[in-house]
């Protein structure tokens, strides 16, 4: 099931012009995990999130929040609501 960050990843791929063997190369996965991730078939490890920002020249804390809010959505909301306090 598609979720914020797999439709995030096929639009800014788009919007670089970039295949999914492209952004698969410039960050060490396959292009079958990419085209799974995109699909929201396979959730994308958080420890590569980083690396996969890079290729999609995105700031990295920013797309790890995103990960993490698809992944994990009550906890990242009370460790924001937290952080704004």
């Amino acid at each position: 099931m598609k979720n914020d960050f797999s439709r995030f990843l096929r639009r800014r791929r788009q919007e670089l012009a970039k295949t999914q063997a492209e952004i698969a190369q410039a960050c060490g996965l396959t292009e079958m995990s990419i085209t799974l991730v995109e699909a929201g078939r396979r959730r994308l490890a958080l420890e590569r999130v980083p690396r996969l920002a890079d290729a999609l020249q995105v700031i990295p804390s920013e797309l790890c929040l995103l990960a993490l809010r698809c992944r994990y959505p009550e906890l990242t909301a009370a460790l924001v609501a937290r952080e704004m306090q």
